[in-house]
């Protein structure tokens, strides 16, 4: 009799642990599931900021050159940072600013300085300054990345 009862215990201490175990295993599977859901959201944000930088320009047509060059600099700071250079221009996650059919992603300090200095006020026809500012238009935004379809890769600006 004391063996049965012994047996008993034991048996009730293994299912004990296997329901422990069980339980253990489902709330892992739920709190990891809910975990990969919160790093989803979190990636779409931080995605949808980053293309917020250049989609709030689509369709406008009051674009200044210092609007241009700033996002050039925000694009090429970013291009560092995922290590590329001008030569990685088809890399998955290169970004380019195009003004005029001229990628200025690519574009020195200097040359960026005398390009705020040639282009920030209107000219007319003979090169005489209008005294207003020129303005540009965004003409389209790409996200013909294959890698990340999401992602913004080429912002395309034209003189207006």
């Amino acid at each position: 009799m004391e063996n049965a009862s012994k047996a008993l215990i034991m048996s009730a201490s293994i299912l004990i642990g296997i329901i422990i175990l069980s339980i253990a295993a489902y709330l892992f599977t739920a709190f990891g599931g809910t975990s990969k859901e919160i790093q989803e959201k979190v990636d779409s944000r931080v995605l949808a900021e980053f293309n917020n930088n250049f989609t709030k320009y689509l369709g406008s047509n009051t674009c200044t050159i210092h609007d241009i060059v700033n996002l050039a600099k925000f694009a090429r700071r970013t291009n560092e940072q995922m290590e590329y250079t001008p030569a990685d221009s088809n890399a998955p996650y290169y970004i380019q600013v195009i003004l005029d059919k001229k990628d200025i992603t690519q574009y020195s300090e200097d040359e960026l300085i005398t390009l705020l200095n040639n282009n920030s006020v209107a000219k007319d026809t003979d090169g005489n300054l209008i005294g207003s500012l020129q303005y540009y238009k965004c003409e389209g935004v790409k996200f013909d990345n294959p890698n990340q379809p999401n992602r913004v890769s080429k912002i395309i600006f034209k003189k207006i």
